[in-house]
């Protein structure tokens, strides 16, 4: 799966003299966290404004979300008026449209942001968030109708996709996930199928002598559909 499939596209924006007044109006009025700075129609990716960052632009007893802190920047003068390019993060870690969701996790994590501006060359394209990774997990694992997960111990170093490959096609069952673990200790397999044989497929997981240590079943509730 690529950042593509799970970014959001029509993103919320901001130029680099959109006065704070604006920038929190925005944030409140679309609920978001993040504001990414562009310049024009190139839609060239100068930085992003957080909300914390708009927090921190205020004095510690001033909610700048507040309708009267509004109101209050609202009446600055032009001179004194805070703009985005004074606060925003700039050069922010991006990702691009084609990228593994897994890499833009990954990223994520080590950089410990919330979401990450998708660009094509230097041009802003869209916006994926922990919340489209969470999405795209929970797609990745939503069984299609009655199904099983089996998670096993892998023996060593062994490819078991052809076990697993050999298995579905004698009991007519449908792959629907699959991914090893062979980092994890013990080293795991776990793999998800559909259909109707799911008792003989459990027996026949448990007789190619591999560790079973869970198997959860599944069916997809009427609120996924």
């Amino acid at each position: 799966m690529f950042v593509s499939m799970w970014m959001t596209r029509e993103v919320i924006s901001a130029a680099p003299d959109t006065p704070l007044s604006d920038i929190a109006a925005l944030l409140s009025r679309h609920r978001i966290r993040r504001l990414p700075v562009v310049q024009g129609g190139t839609r060239r990716l100068l930085g992003i404004v957080s909300y914390s960052d708009v927090l921190h632009a205020f004095p510690a007893d001033l909610n700048p979300f507040s309708a009267d802190a509004v109101e209050l920047l609202a009446r600055q003068t032009h001179g004194n008026v805070t703009r985005a390019a004074a606060i925003m993060a700039r050069d922010p870690v991006t990702t691009t449209s084609d990228a593994p969701v897994e890499a833009a996790a990954r990223v994520m994590r080590q950089r410990k942001v919330g979401a990450l501006p998708v660009v094509q060359g230097d041009a802003l394209v869209g916006m994926i968030t922990e919340s489209d990774i969470f999405r795209a997990l929970v797609e990745m694992f939503e069984p299609a109708g009655r199904a099983v997960r089996i998670t096993f111990a892998l023996q060593g170093a062994e490819d078991v996709l052809p076990l697993i490959t050999a298995i579905a096609q004698r009991r007519e069952m449908r792959v629907t996930s699959f991914f090893a673990m062979p980092r994890h200790d013990p080293p795991l397999a776990v793999v998800q199928m559909s259909g109707i044989h799911i008792e003989q497929t459990l027996e026949d997981v448990w007789n190619s002598k591999h560790r079973v240590l869970s198997v959860t079943h599944l069916e997809r509730s009427a609120a996924s559909t």
